[in-house]
């Protein structure tokens, strides 16, 4: 069934057609949030209230392509994400937790569990987290979800020429840093 004909259905109150639209996507959705955030539970949070969002404004759709859609949704969420931990981030700096005399966390704060997180995080990111958001979501969008320039240019809203040129300066920066770990 094709995506034109689920959204026919689902507006006409057709639950199914969503479990249909999910299905399809979501691993796809998830993937992207994933490659965005490196936070394997944030990102399946992110990818529901994709499908959430995508219900509560359904009526509003009027894109051709339901999955560039729907990465734009999750685009902004991720983006919402990052403001909300940067935000969080800065609070818990303002307020430190208190500490032991020896300085340890008093709260009992397992260091380890943060060591371990880090490490995660770094080994998830890679390379990617080297690049500027932009390019990274430009590289993920084509290699990871395989996304044409026209698509990602939607997605991003960009030119497709300024796509173009996003991977390509990637890739270069990419090249350069690989070069310069050899060495």
């Amino acid at each position: 069934m094709t995506d034109r004909e689920l959204i026919r259905r689902l507006r006409a109150g057709d639950g199914e057609a969503l479990n249909r639209i999910a299905d399809k996507y979501y691993d796809d959705i998830y993937r992207f949030c994933l490659y965005l955030t490196a936070d394997a539970t944030e990102s399946c949070d992110i990818t529901q209230e994709v499908f959430l969002r995508f219900m509560k404004y359904m009526h509003s759709y009027t894109h051709g392509n339901l999955k560039g859609y729907l990465l734009i949704i999750a685009r902004n969420l991720c983006r919402d994400y990052f403001s909300r931990k940067e935000r969080d981030e800065y609070m818990r700096m303002s307020n430190p937790p208190a500490m032991r005399e020896d300085g340890a966390p008093a709260e009992g704060g397992s260091e380890n569990s943060e060591m371990e997180q880090a490490e995660l995080r770094h080994l998830l990111h890679g390379i990617l987290s080297r690049l500027p958001e932009e390019q990274r979501e430009v590289i993920i969008l084509r290699f990871g979800e395989e996304l044409k320039f026209k698509e990602i240019a939607k997605v991003l809203g960009c030119s497709q020429s300024t796509a173009k040129s996003r991977c390509r300066l990637a890739i270069e920066r990419l090249r350069k840093e690989m070069k310069e770990d050899e060495q």
